[in-house]
């Protein structure tokens, strides 16, 4: 099924964005004809709109592949096209935005983004962190490994607790001593916000002394969860959920009867921006709901963010941009804030007022606590059945969602990301980079704006739900679906990547040359051609990569752009810092709190 607006772009940005929007059942009333979502490489940055781009240049221009390579002392390509597929999924959104806006009066029909700019918004807190003017430094990355640990019969697997003491028993039962374990917590607990990890050697050895039934009981013991790290055969096997946002339409008897009648909706504004004149109420921590909250706010709409009394733990985090943390600036900037108790009946009477004058409600809370509040879809539903409630959890509502804390790094090793992350040869260990939040936001998004298009043509607000799980998902589905087929998707062998010696970072007399060789068939016998290398000979590549080595890397891009293959410069090590001063990326940049910088909206809406 297709809404009927027209996506032009790069081939797998464009695929994902159409494929999203086939996958949201919810909209079988097509009405995209005249709507357009233009995505290119590299949008309104220094480097050119009509310049060739690829997955591998904007890995590198982005920071991606220094931070993917954080522990492993180097910059390293993700193997999956974490930009590229990000984009798509923005492009559904600016799509479905652009139906809403139509809906409610507007004239929306035309969206820009860029691969860039997705890239850019997936590192978005760690250049805020590292341009910020705190005086706090992070700690640089050890030489010991970090998680996954491995289990005595050879099971790989990840471990989260937010609990200090159960932290504390679950390595104690293990054999392991508390020399060990005071700079391993802090580190354990920080790489949300750094994307390194390292431990001392003691805890590997400790996990190493168990199989892994016995771990898993000592998990349970302490209210630890563990994940072990599944193939892509276990995935397909026992799948625990799909990539797209569950959208709950009214009338398909999930809500329960409504007895008031739909509430009057509110007109579009003139501002250009397609979410204008709708209010969002956001009740989020950490950064899937928050990043989906700021990009509704992007899009126009107002937002307010529900803190609890004293405010949400995340504005004293350092390092600060001004007097508040920069994780927790970065993705709640431009939002008003409240703080509400919602402990006590006082505090949600004055929540349920303020959902029953919003569009949209949204939260994170752990499953159950919405119904041992009455803050329940069919709660708030009695006084205001235009809202759009929608909930951003870790796995999903299915029968077959882990009994786990729904965090990043169990998802990535429950979904197999690492698989489609690391190449053949390697072990298929989840990436130190938050992927997994980042996706799950842009699917929150995506959820939220499916079920305004639902509301806005039926009066009544559908229920949303969204998860990290659906995201990882997403990030996958290009891999996965061939797989279940009984293929394979290019360039990959059971999913992972086969890459050659020109598909990572290549050596120069001055710094490293990355390459866009994906999924262009005449890139490689052009570059051969370039370095008089026989295109047909077996060790291409290599012979290749060796020619490269002899001239700077900058003399080659210009070679490679003009003949119209992707191209990029990557520092050996990169301050991020600097990323908001090159003067190529600037315009994609804006400021958050004195010298502190944050990426720009994704979308250009003329």
């Amino acid at each position: 099924m297709s809404v009927g607006a027209s996506i032009t772009g790069p081939a797998l940005p464009v695929a994902v964005a159409r494929r999203r929007l086939a996958g949201l059942r919810a909209l079988d009333d097509p009405e995209g004809h005249g709507l357009h979502c233009g995505i290119s490489w590299y949008g309104p940055s220094g480097l050119g709109p009509d310049r060739v781009g690829s997955e591998a240049t904007v890995q590198a221009r982005s920071g991606l592949m220094h931070l993917h390579g954080r522990d492993a002392g180097g910059p390293r390509r993700l193997g999956l096209e974490l930009a590229s597929v990000a984009a798509g999924v923005l492009s559904a959104c600016g799509v479905l935005a652009g139906l809403v806006a139509r809906r409610r009066g507007g004239d929306a029909c035309e969206v820009e983004t860029s691969v860039l700019q997705a890239g850019l918004l997936a590192v978005s807190h760690y250049v805020a962190a590292a341009s910020c003017d705190d005086e706090w430094v992070p700690a640089p990355p050890g030489p010991e490994p970090g998680p996954p640990f491995r289990s005595s019969d050879g099971h790989w697997f990840e471990i989260e607790t937010l609990d200090p003491e159960a932290w504390k028993g679950f390595w104690y039962r293990l054999g392991a001593t508390g020399a060990d374990l005071g700079r391993a917590w802090s580190g354990f607990r920080a790489r949300y916000y750094r994307s390194t990890c390292t431990f001392p050697p003691g805890l590997h050895e400790a996990t190493a002394r168990f199989s892994l039934r016995e771990l898993v009981h000592v998990a349970g013991e302490w209210g630890v969860s563990l994940a072990p790290l599944r193939s892509y055969e276990d995935v397909l096997a026992q799948p625990t959920g799909g990539p797209h946002p569950v959208i709950e339409r009214p009338g398909d008897g999930r809500l329960g009867e409504v007895g008031a009648a739909p509430a009057p909706r509110r007109s579009a504004g003139r501002s250009g921006l397609p979410l204008e004149g709708l209010r969002v109420v956001e009740a989020t921590t950490r950064m899937q709901g928050p990043l989906a909250g700021l990009l509704l706010e992007m899009l126009g709409a107002s937002v307010v963010k529900v803190e609890p009394p004293g405010g949400d733990f995340g504005r004293i985090v350092p390092p600060l941009a001004g007097d508040v943390g920069s994780f927790f600036a970065c993705f709640n900037r431009g939002k008003r804030s409240v703080e509400i108790d919602l402990s006590g009946p006082a505090g949600r009477a004055e929540l349920v007022e303020l959902a029953d004058q919003s569009d949209v409600f949204l939260h994170n809370w752990r499953p159950g606590k919405a119904a041992e509040w009455g803050l329940d879809a069919p709660d708030l539903a009695r006084s205001n059945p235009s809202l759009v409630y929608a909930t951003a959890s870790g796995w999903g509502e299915g029968p077959r969602a882990p009994a786990l804390l729904g965090t990043d790094f169990l998802v990535q090793a429950h979904a197999g990301v690492g698989n489609g992350l690391r190449p053949e040869g390697e072990p298929p260990f989840p990436s130190r980079v938050i992927v997994v939040d980042f996706m799950g936001a842009l699917v929150t998004a995506e959820g939220v704006l499916g079920g305004l298009y639902v509301r806005e043509r039926t009066g009544c607000g559908p229920r949303v739900a969204t998860s990290l799980h659906a995201g990882a998902m997403t990030l996958q589905d290009h891999v996965l679906e061939p797989l279940a087929a009984g293929g394979d998707a290019p360039g990959r062998h059971r999913g992972r990547p086969r890459w050659g010696p020109l598909d990572q970072p290549v050596p120069t007399t001055d710094g490293l040359l990355v390459i866009g060789l994906d999924g262009d068939g005449d890139a490689l016998p052009a570059l051969c051609r370039m370095c008089e290398v026989d295109p047909g000979a077996g060790d291409r590549q290599q012979r290749v990569a060796d020619r490269l080595a002899g001239r700077p890397a900058a003399a080659w891009v210009d070679e490679l752009s003009a003949a119209g293959i992707a191209g990029a410069v990557l520092p050996e090590s990169l301050d991020l810092a600097g990323l908001p001063g090159d003067p190529a990326l600037a315009p994609l940049f804006e400021p958050l709190a004195g010298p502190t910088r944050v990426p720009r909206s994704p979308w250009r809406i003329p």
